[in-house]
This record gives structure tokens, sequence and C-alpha cells, in this order.
């Protein structure tokens, strides 16, 4: 069986990484905090085990910050053009939230849920399939699930 490896970066190529498993799951969250991360509608978001992903070339900086529940986080990003790479919490549960538009091959990004819907913009209609949530899940077995189904995975992962 070939090893597994997929492949991303920064827009400047700064930054360059490696994953050696795929995703656990793919999500768009609508919340406040990824739309203003992303500067978009939503932001995409891969789930990633940490030690699965290294990081091939440059140098990631770090900023941390407290969610209103009390919880920290942090998001690293290329210190040359400022693209987010990933995001992380603390203590570690050793999964990265990787920006799935750093990916090479954009296949993988594809989002299996819609999070935080409660905050979605009124022009936002999301797929009569899809996965939807109000707020954040609880349980991401069903993403999961439904994401490897999508990427032609064998094994559901569980998160």
């Amino acid at each position: 069986m070939a090893e597994f490896r997929l492949t991303g970066g920064c827009q400047c190529g700064e930054v360059r990484y490696a994953l050696t498993a795929p995703p656990l799951l793919a999500y768009a969250c609508h919340c406040t905090e990824c739309k203003c991360v992303s500067a978009s509608a939503f932001a995409t978001s891969c789930a990633v085990l940490c030690d699965t992903m290294h990081i091939e070339q440059g140098d990631l900086h770090r900023f941390d910050w407290t969610v209103e529940s009390g919880a920290r986080r942090y998001g690293e990003f290329c210190t040359a053009c400022g693209v987010r790479v990933r995001h992380g919490s603390e203590p570690s549960a050793g999964v990265f939230s990787l920006r799935a538009g750093t990916l090479d091959d954009q296949k993988w990004a594809t989002p299996a849920a819609h999070t935080w819907q409660s905050s979605a913009l009124e022009w936002f209609t999301p797929g009569k399939d899809d996965l939807l949530y109000d707020g954040q899940p609880t349980d991401y077995a069903p993403i999961a699930e439904r994401y490897a189904k999508l990427m032609g995975l064998n094994n559901a992962a569980s998160t």
C-alpha cells in the first residue's frame, strides 16, 4: 500500500506542510470568529491529527486568545504573507483545525457539515443533504462518517 501524503501551504509559498494521513473531517463554520479570520461568509476547516501534520518549510507565527467559554485557543500563520494555516487548543486535544484553503488538493476541503448556522449570512443556502448545526457540535462522529463517505475512505474516523 502506498504511503499517504497530502501537501499544502500558504499564499506566498514560504510555508509548506505535508499530512501523512487523510483529514478526519472537513466542515464549514459560520461563527462570527471564523467569518472574521477568513474575511468571508464562513471558513472551511479540516480536522487533522497533530502528529500527522509536518511543517516542511518556513516558520509559523502563533497568536493566542481566549474564547467566550474561557477555553484557550491559538492560530498559526505564515510570517511572510500572514495566511492562517491552522488552529489549536490549550491543552491540546491532539487535533489541529487546518484551514482547508491551504491544501494543494482542494478535493479534501469538501465540507461534510455546516456549523454555527445560527450565525450564517441570510443569503447562504446549504445543500439539501448537508449536516447542519446551530452551534458547535457535541458529537463529531456523524460529520466524520459523512466525510469518509464523501472522500471514499474505507473507515470513518472517530474524533
